[in-house]
């Protein structure tokens, strides 16, 4: 008689993280190692789920738990992922029950560009996004100068000029971090917003270990460019970066080329640019930031964006309007103004 699906609570990483590794769309933000190191920065608590078949895993979700002013809010980053919709049914109607106390709703944003399964269990589109919905991923599966041949004119000019100008770029660990830091600080300062602390950028390298790589372009004896760049399976992620110095020697390229070297070293295949506006229009803010990732030659994909499953029977709009009270509330208390601050990421 063949076995019938059932929920478990999954706590050996390897075992989640081939599950995870084994399922359409699977991403960085659903390892084990994601969750350990939200654990450790975030006040989150780690809950993998995952709908089996014997040794199957069928659908799963690791939903990060965290309480807010007498609530408690789930969030499934770039989760659930599933094989088939029956096992994203049973693992939606697990969450229901589980009887997680004062909890109005569960967030996700998976790797999908279909919503529908979602919504027909009852997903309905959030009042805010936390993952960006669209980004761009570079075959990384190619040569060297083929990665390099795909970049547009002037990216792959800007690549060779700083090698010409006699840019370094060296790849450390933790022992790199606070380099990054300081130039992520500048940078925020001098584009006006506020940066995390440089525990957050250790405890990243100190959880994710070799699969977190941390670059740094030199020139001149200046740390000029930098990026964080981390491995999940067959992917290398782009996270962070941040650049400052004499920028006309154009290292920030130089890094992202190297990177992936890196990365097509270590048996990835792909290179997500890890965000860009969902419609890049020139009057966008993030413009830049999608002129300068589209340069490398990659695929722009474009996800369903952030979803909400309520977990208790009540009218449509109530789970957000606690969230928003909570967070807002919770900003007040900091001396922060009355307003949504801190998001669930």
């Amino acid at each position: 008689m063949p076995d019938r699906p059932r929920v478990v609570e999954v706590r050996d990483r390897a075992r989640w993280d081939a599950a995870v590794l084994a399922a359409p769309g699977a991403d960085l933000l659903q390892s084990w190692g994601w969750g350990a190191f939200r654990e450790r920065v975030g006040n989150w608590r780690a809950l993998r789920l995952a709908v089996m078949n014997g040794e199957e895993a069928l659908a799963g979700a690791q939903v990060l738990v965290r309480p807010i002013l007498g609530a408690r809010f789930l969030y499934a980053p770039r989760g659930p992922w599933w094989r088939d919709e029956a096992a994203l049914r049973i693992l939606a109607r697990a969450i229901r029950r589980r009887g997680f106390p004062r909890a109005p709703l569960l967030r996700a944003d998976p790797l999908v560009t279909d919503a529908m399964p979602l919504r027909r269990l009852g997903f309905r589109p959030a009042p805010r996004q936390v993952q960006p919905r669209a980004t761009i991923v570079v075959d990384i599966a190619r040569e060297p100068d083929q990665i390099l041949a795909a970049f547009d004119a002037q990216v792959r000019y800007n690549t060779r000029l700083a090698e010409r100008k006699g840019v370094e770029v060296v790849q450390g660990g933790r022992d790199a971090v606070v380099d990054f830091w300081k130039l992520l600080a500048a940078t925020a300062e001098r584009k006006g917003f506020v940066e995390r602390e440089a525990e957050y950028y250790q405890a990243l390298a100190d959880i994710l270990g070799d699969d977190a790589g941390v670059f740094l372009a030199r020139h001149d004896g200046q740390t000029v460019a930098g990026s964080i760049v981390v491995m999940f399976g067959e992917a290398a992620y782009y996270l962070y970066g941040a650049s400052g110095g004499d920028r006309s020697v154009k290292p920030a390229e130089l890094v992202q080329y190297r990177a992936m070297l890196w990365a097509r070293g270590r048996g990835a295949t792909r290179y997500d640019m890890w965000g860009i506006p969902a419609h890049p229009t020139e009057d966008n803010p993030l413009y830049g930031v999608y002129r300068y990732k589209s340069g490398f030659g990659g695929r722009e994909i474009t996800y369903v964006g952030s979803l909400d499953l309520p977990l208790v029977p009540v009218v449509p709009w109530a789970p957000g309007l606690v969230e928003s009270l909570a967070l807002k509330t919770q900003s007040l208390l900091r001396g922060q103004g009355f307003r949504i601050h801190d998001h669930l990421a």
